[in-house]
């Protein structure tokens, strides 16, 4: 077999469409995001390490590493060791090891080993082993093993054999295979303490990180009179702090618990994620069902760093961030 290790578009445009020999196309190291449009005869994709590729049309792509694979329209992704994948459209993706997943659209995902997925819109997750899965929207989950699921929607639809738990965090119905897969339902603890907990944010003595999608210039509200820039470093602060009116709408910050559930909120091309420093007495969390629970609102905040949509922080060199 031979190897040929491809860094940049350039590169990559400039291969064969079909090889004489059984060609293993390796992409690592990259600068810049690879786009992968079309299967090349006798070959094979795969994304190493810290590389950055959208995968296209019937392209298929083997993701490994610390890679970042978006699959669009009818491409074919694996998933592997701890690469990160976002599946859109119709297109497929096999999540094993400890890869992380967030399927879109109308979207096929399996889900092995200790994967984790999170499921939006009309997509479809087979969840086996211990992987762990997020259901939203109008997802649908089959969940096998020891596998765990969080349901977040009353539209979703999930199925429970073996040993499968399911945490029923809205008001669907759920399909029991076995005796012994559980259904949980957790009474939740009231205040920002409790909110912090229930997400999973790891806080530093008063303070907590917290996420919030922007603009391609660090901006938020960027077409209104309530324009804010996060510039890196910088503190952001409202004056006219009332956020116990409403969850959205004026006199109040917003931020998530993780980078992807800003994608509720905008989802513009170019858009980034960062990550921000927020004092715990500068939250407000609305206890009575809120209709985003993975929302907060806040007074003020640092701005820290760019993240990926999974919260890994993404170098300045590789993204061309101006600070």
């Amino acid at each position: 077999m031979k190897v040929i290790e491809v860094h940049t578009q350039k590169q990559f445009d400039k291969l064969p469409d079909i090889f004489g020999e059984y060609t293993e196309i390796r992409i690592t190291d990259t600068l810049e995001t690879i786009y992968v449009d079309k299967a090349r005869g006798n070959s094979s994709v795969v994304a190493l390490d810290n590389s950055s590729v959208e995968a296209w049309d019937n392209s298929s792509v083997e993701a490994r590493g610390n890679s970042s694979v978006e699959a669009w329209g009818n491409s074919s992704v694996v998933a592997r060791d701890n690469s990160s994948v976002v599946a859109w459209d119709n297109s497929s993706v096999v999540a094993g090891d400890n890869s992380i997943v967030e399927a879109r659209d109308n979207s096929i995902v399996e889900a092995r080993d200790n994967s984790s997925v999170v499921a939006w819109d009309n997509s479809s997750v087979e969840a086996r082993d211990n992987s762990s899965v997020e259901a939203r929207g109008n997802s649908s989950v089959v969940a096998w093993g020891n596998v765990c699921i969080h349901g977040l929607s009353n539209f979703v639809t999930i199925t429970l054999f073996a040993f499968a738990v399911c945490y029923k965090l809205a008001k669907f119905k759920v399909q029991k295979k076995s005796k012994t897969c559980t259904v949980i339902i957790p009474i939740y603890k009231k205040g920002t303490s409790a909110w912090l907990e229930r997400e999973g944010i790891k806080s530093s003595g008063n303070k907590a990180i917290l996420y919030k999608k922007v603009s391609k210039k660090f901006e938020t509200q960027e077409d209104n009179n309530n324009k804010t820039l996060y510039k890196i470093g910088t503190i952001v602060e409202i004056k006219n702090w009332k956020p116990e009116n409403d969850e959205c709408g004026e006199n109040k910050l917003h931020a998530c618990s993780r980078p992807y559930f800003a994608d509720e909120f905008r989802n513009n091309k170019g858009d980034r994620y960062i990550a921000i420093e927020v004092n715990i007495k500068d939250l407000y969390v609305w206890d009575n069902k809120p209709q985003f629970p993975h929302k907060v609102a806040f007074r003020k905040c640092k701005v820290l760093y760019e993240v990926d949509k999974f919260g890994h922080k993404l170098s300045i060199k590789k993204h061309g961030i101006s600070i």
